[in-house]
């Protein structure tokens, strides 16, 4: 017998996490079945990042885990604030090499007076998101 999770409904039907790892296996639950587990992983979320930020921590103090640790890994980034860096990648390459920064990163770095100019040209998209009551 295993130690493995399962979610067991109201009806006493077990499913496994084996189980909701395969992708046909969720696209065949019934939409009763699928909004069940839905909640249930919903629920989950907040407990798992708990635990991803505790074992986090305790490896930064130094805590050793038998089957976790970390890893170093390398990020590319600019140096977006050198203004001889800007030039040069604007005099080479135009406007074109540039990432206009979001509304509120340009209120944050040049204040509420950019405001008006900003609703000139800010774009209202709409998305749909899923919402759970």
């Amino acid at each position: 017998m295993s130690n493995e999770i399962r979610v067991i409904d109201e009806l006493g039907q077990v499913i496994t996490v084996a189980q909701l790892r395969d992708k046909h296996f969720v696209s065949d639950l019934s939409n009763e079945d699928l909004e069940a587990v839905a909640y249930t992983a919903k629920a989950l979320k907040n407990p798992i990042k708990n635990i991803d930020d505790e074992i986090k921590k305790r490896l930064t103090n130094g805590t050793q885990f038998v089957h976790i640790s970390t890893s170093e890994v390398s990020k590319q980034t600019l140096d977006s604030d050198d203004d001889k860096v800007k030039q040069a990648f604007y005099n080479k390459y135009g406007l074109a090499a540039f990432v206009v920064k979001s509304p509120t990163q340009l209120k944050k770095q040049f204040g509420e007076s950019i405001q008006d100019d900003l609703d000139k040209v800010i774009v209202y998209i709409t998305q749909n998101r899923v919402q759970y009551e």
